[in-house]
């Protein structure tokens, strides 16, 4: 994978500093800081591979940061809390983090979740890739982008492209929330969790109020995507 950047805010050294060293002997140009400051101006234009936020305090402030990350980036991020229970995790997945993680997690436990966050979101250099292309609308899934009839991005949080994906390869069926839990947050669904039902409403958000019928809510069966105006088909972006 060669050497990635990761940016990890975190105010505690005595936590932060033997974390980025190990990271930095596993392949990694880790970068700590104290907090979001000195990281956010430049988000938009040169941001790390990876985001590893600290959580240890009030969460509220953390989603707050997590937040104006989002607003500036699309880039991996995983919190790293004192409190990872199933509410906060849900409320994490909500606000865009593409994981929540225990702070007792073991590093090698934190880097192969690492790993896997960066292999779901590398677009990877390739000459030629194929794309579903819907309505003037182009998915492509070699470079995780989606992107608008006029060519521009639709900013997707890793969670919300593998939503998109999998409800683009079985457009005209139902993925039941089962399947979406599983493909996406590799865990069984349940009941009572809303993570996928709002995770399909922030999609739906980011396609844009005149796309908001194109993921259609069938009952007892789960998400339909019926598509964008247009016809289907296979094409090659180069």
């Amino acid at each position: 994978m060669g050497q990635l950047g990761v940016a990890i805010i975190e105010a505690d050294g005595q936590f932060g500093r033997p974390l980025a060293k190990f990271l930095a002997e596993h392949g990694f140009v880790p970068e700590l800081h104290p907090d979001p400051v000195a990281l956010l101006p430049r988000l938009a234009s040169r941001p790390p591979q990876a985001v590893l936020l600290g959580c240890e305090g009030e969460p509220s402030a953390t989603l707050q940061t997590l937040r104006r990350i989002r607003d500036l980036s699309i880039v991996p991020c995983l919190i790293l809390s004192g409190q990872a229970d199933d509410i906060s995790e849900i409320l994490a997945l909500e606000a865009g983090a593409d994981g929540l993680l225990d702070r007792a997690t073991p590093h090698r436990a934190l880097l192969a979740r690492l790993h896997a966050v960066l292999r779901r979101g590398d677009w990877g250099a390739v000459e030629t890739v194929a794309a579903l292309s819907v309505g003037g609308w182009k998915l492509i899934p070699e470079r995780r982008q989606l992107l608008r009839p006029d060519g521009s991005e639709c900013p997707l949080t890793t969670a919300e492209f593998d939503l998109m994906q999998i409800l683009a390869e079985s457009m005209g069926k139902p993925v039941s929330r089962d399947v979406i839990a599983a493909r996406v947050f590799k865990r069984p669904f349940r009941a009572e969790d809303r993570t996928v039902d709002n995770l399909v409403l922030r999609l739906r958000r980011k396609l844009g109020a005149t796309q908001q019928d194109s993921i259609k809510t069938i009952r007892g069966a789960g998400y339909l995507f019926a598509g964008f105006i247009g016809n289907t088909t296979r094409v090659a972006v180069a």
